[in-house]
């Protein structure tokens, strides 16, 4: 069942789109979603942001390291549009 297979992707989406777990999982798109960033930006690039965020207190508006803020930019993109952004 999706829903406890992605807590700490689906916690983080949540958290940087603004939008309830509960209906992030009810898209059905949250193993495609964390798929689609770990193939794009590579586990040790999640984990560095991961230790960011961390630091940051968890406020990913308080993330400072420039790759970190594009992986958060880029997965609210993903939720929002369905598609990874392009290089900004």
């Amino acid at each position: 069942m999706e829903r406890d297979e992605y807590p700490g992707f689906l916690a983080l989406s949540a958290r940087l789109t603004g939008r309830d777990e509960g209906e992030l999982r009810a898209t059905g798109l949250v193993g495609r979603h964390h798929a689609t960033t770990l193939a794009r930006v590579g586990r040790a690039a999640v984990g560095r942001f991961l230790d960011d965020l961390a630091a940051a207190g968890g406020d990913p508006g308080r993330v400072s390291a420039p790759e970190s803020r594009e992986i958060a930019r880029a997965i609210t993109h993903l939720w929002r549009t369905g598609g990874w952004p392009e290089p900004g």
